[in-house]
């Protein structure tokens, strides 16, 4: 009942993104198409941001999908980063428009770039320049921030990826993560049977602004399911 579901893959060849998309179309709203990854081992292996320069396999990978997925309302779009010349950028985006991309999310940086300021004139420029929605993404940390880069850009959506790690009820309004938050994910994690690891990392990320230093020496390295339970119970009443 969580819709809309978008599945994002990295791809490098067309018919294995649509092999993928014919998969997961059943049980998804549509696919996204990672060219924004910035790690050294994707782009050496073809994935990720290096495809913000190869914008006719974009194209041909975008159109394989549109060819083969018969559901008109399955949506595929593309990630990105920008280059330093904005121009290129328009046009990856322009070409991927016209094969049929749904929308287009754009983190504001380039391939080079980690924590410089993010470049929210760029994605203005882009969304002038587009028919179809842009969603920005790009240091968004607060519902402040999201409303902050809306009227920046003027992008039809915003796209959080850290900020919700740290509080996945920040469109709530929250400006910490809540308890509730905190009970729900312990709930789905054991019900889906979660590995350990990704369980005590997000929680890691939720507790961040509401555990002292002392407690994160603590939390951060229990080794459990049992342990970090333990913990939550005794301190938090989770």
């Amino acid at each position: 009942g969580d819709h809309p579901l978008i599945v994002q893959f990295a791809a490098k060849e067309a018919q294995v993104l649509c092999d993928a998309a014919r998969i997961v179309c059943p049980f998804a709203d549509g696919i996204d198409l990672n060219c924004g990854c910035p790690q050294r081992w994707a782009m050496a292996e073809g994935y990720g941001a290096c495809l913000i320069n190869k914008p006719e396999l974009v194209q041909d990978m975008v159109r394989h999908v549109r060819n083969q997925i018969d559901n008109p309302r399955f949506s595929v779009s593309i990630k990105i980063r920008i280059h330093e010349d904005l121009k290129r950028t328009v046009d990856l985006c322009q070409k991927a428009e016209a094969t049929g991309v749904s929308w287009i999310t754009v983190h504001g940086r380039s391939v080079e770039e980690r924590h410089q300021p993010v470049h929210y004139d760029a994605i203005k420029i882009i969304k002038q320049s587009m028919s179809i929605p842009i969603v920005a993404n790009g240091d968004i940390k607060t519902l402040k921030d999201t409303e902050n880069v809306h009227h920046l850009t003027g992008a039809d959506g915003i796209m959080v990826a850290r900020g919700l790690l740290a509080n996945p009820a920040m469109f709530a309004g929250y400006e910490e993560t809540p308890l509730k938050c905190i009970q729900d994910w312990v709930d789905i994690a054991l019900e889906h049977g979660t590995p350990f690891t990704c369980f005590h990392h997000h929680l890691m990320y939720m507790m961040e602004r509401i555990t002292s230093k002392q407690e994160k020496k603590v939390f951060n390295v229990l080794s459990s399911t049992s342990a970090v339970l333990d913990y939550l119970n005794d301190h938090y009443g989770v």
